[in-house]
């Protein structure tokens, strides 16, 4: 997106830099800044006093948010002029979002942060389920196999009895004790889930207005209805 900003003590229209009429070194109608995706450019205007980046005069040249840019002087002068280039630089950013309504390339980006939650999430109650089922599965096994054991060879009437009441009450505690831990497994996995939720939120988001979507809402969506379910935003995904 294209962006010009007029520079002088005396200039007009949508986007000017006014400067003070005590910098009596710069010209009325002294610069100009093009902005053009990210790349901003100075052009001087055949100004009296000259334009001046990091200290040497130029007629036209591609300046960074960190060089020195002065209007009628070299370096620091009281009728001189000195540009804020951060400010520039962030007024330009916030002209070409408010103006841009093309986030088609940003979607693959929104797309790719709710399928990379929905697989994290995914993993992590796999794995969850792995470590409590499979203990419990073992600890109400084991004592049921002792006991069908001694039942089959023992002749004892009496031991097959106590073995067999024995392993009801082992099963029956170790499932109490399973059902303890199962509890306390799920909260520390929705504790979990939370801690993805932050990680992936600032992606999945509008990237001009920075509403965030809810992962129970699907990316697709998103592209069905192809824009920001926002009403105050103009941003559409599809083309």
């Amino acid at each position: 997106m294209k962006i010009e900003i007029k520079i002088g003590r005396d200039v007009e229209g949508t986007n000017v830099l006014h400067v003070p009429s005590t910098c009596k070194k710069v010209s009325r109608r002294h610069a100009s800044l093009f902005w053009n995706n990210g790349i901003l450019i100075i052009e001087d205007n055949e100004s009296s006093n000259g334009t001046f980046v990091n200290g040497k005069r130029i007629a036209k040249s591609k300046i960074k948010e960190d060089d020195v840019v002065w209007l009628g002087s070299a370096s620091a002068d009281e009728e001189a002029y000195h540009i804020d280039l951060e400010k520039i630089f962030n007024s330009c950013r916030n002209i070409e979002k408010a103006q841009r309504t093309d986030y088609t390339e940003e979607f693959t980006q929104i797309k790719k942060a709710y399928m990379d939650y929905q697989r994290e999430v995914s993993n992590l109650k796999q794995k969850a389920m792995t470590r409590t089922q499979m203990p419990r599965l073992l600890a109400t096994f084991i004592p049921a196999v002792i006991g069908l054991v001694i039942v089959l060879t023992s002749k004892d009437i009496t031991l097959r009895i106590v073995s067999m009441s024995i392993g009801s009450v082992l099963s029956g505690l170790v499932g109490m004790v399973s059902m303890g831990k199962s509890t306390s497994a799920n909260d520390r996995i929705s504790d979990e889930i939370t801690e993805l939720q932050i990680k992936y939120q600032s992606h999945y988001c509008c990237p001009k207005c920075g509403m965030k979507y809810p992962f129970t809402m699907h990316w697709k969506k998103l592209q069905a209805e192809g824009k920001c379910p926002n009403p105050q935003c103009n941003a559409f995904f599809v083309k």
